[in-house]
């Protein structure tokens, strides 16, 4: 991004090999929130260790937020998606009838069931004061947890599998984004700290608890669970679901709103950026504190308003 003082004028972009300039009109709009700070814009201290000239000193990239997702995987005693992938003739029939008639099992989006609920007790109850404090924070009727659950299993399976995925929705864990140069062409330094927090780990332990009362209340499963270690502990139990845990890619808020006042905030309600002029970020870095569920509404959401904000000038 290109600054004349402290006004965006445009940005350097470079195509197959060639360096061009693109002049802005009115304002400069970005969808890519960690370019500001190999603009100038950023934490001081990043910054100069890149020699990049500081132009604002804000907390570009210390706010990221995601959901930790997990997976458990047993085998079932009915016929499930795990087929597609491990028996050919299977696989034959189902591309025929969806094919043909719009039936089977090719007409199922990837996930069978999805719900969400707060930690329920005895669970709840075996949570520290400290994570019970956390969480009474969030707004009353915020879900701790989504479920998903699909029909599918290892890659090339035989047999018939279901896979639970929990994900924790009572995010208290927050990551970095950071530069390797400064250099734009370079991928930036993303540490996500997923599931790192006291709290979330608390979480992440009754979770699994949780799990096994479905497991086996359902009668659906027939096998012991796909794992690798023990289960027999609490530290096992979060061992496992540290190495079994996955950011689920709903990312926001490193570059977060808020009133100039706050020290955290990035850019203003309508994603002008703080201490320059003529920029703006329109995407889901902007969103200051991460949803309880799946990232495309809120997005369509925040894209929705800034475009109007843009179109009425503000």
């Amino acid at each position: 991004i290109l600054f004349d003082g402290t006004t965006a004028t445009g940005v350097q972009v470079e195509t197959a090999g060639l360096l061009y300039t693109l002049e802005a009109a009115k304002e400069v709009i970005v969808a890519a929130g960690v370019m500001l700070m190999v603009s100038g814009i950023g934490p001081k201290e990043i910054l100069t260790q890149h020699k990049i000239p500081v132009i604002v000193d804000r907390p570009v990239g210390q706010n990221w937020q995601d959901h930790c997702a997990f997976e458990f995987q047993y085998e079932m005693n009915v016929e499930g998606n795990a087929a597609l992938e491990g028996d050919k003739k299977f696989l034959e029939q189902a591309t025929q009838d969806f094919l043909q008639t719009q039936t089977g099992p090719l007409t199922n989006w990837g996930g069978d069931l999805l719900g969400f609920e707060k930690l329920p007790n005895p669970y709840r109850q075996a949570l520290s004061p400290s994570a019970l404090k956390d969480l009474a924070e969030l707004p009353s009727d915020q879900p701790e947890i989504e479920w998903l659950i699909a029909s599918h299993g290892p890659q090339a399976a035989t047999k018939s599998y279901v896979t639970f995925t929990p994900a924790i929705l009572a995010v208290t864990s927050k990551g970095t984004i950071g530069l390797a140069s400064a250099n734009a062409a370079d991928n930036p330094i993303i540490d996500p700290k997923t599931f790192s927090s006291p709290t979330e780990q608390a979480l992440g332990v009754q979770i699994y608890k949780r799990l096994q009362e479905f497991v086996n209340a359902t009668g659906l499963t027939t096998g012991p669970e796909l794992k690798v270690g023990p289960r027999d502990t609490d530290a096992d139990i979060l061992d496992g679901m540290k190495q079994s845990g996955l950011p689920w890619y709903h990312g926001v808020a490193s570059c977060p709103m808020g009133k100039s006042s706050d020290p955290n905030a990035i850019v203003d309600t309508n994603g002008r950026v703080f201490g320059v002029k003529g920029l703006r970020v329109v995407d889901a870095s902007v969103i200051p504190l991460i949803a309880p569920g799946h990232s495309m509404a809120p997005v369509y959401m925040v894209a929705e308003k800034l475009a109007d904000a843009i179109k009425k000038g503000n």
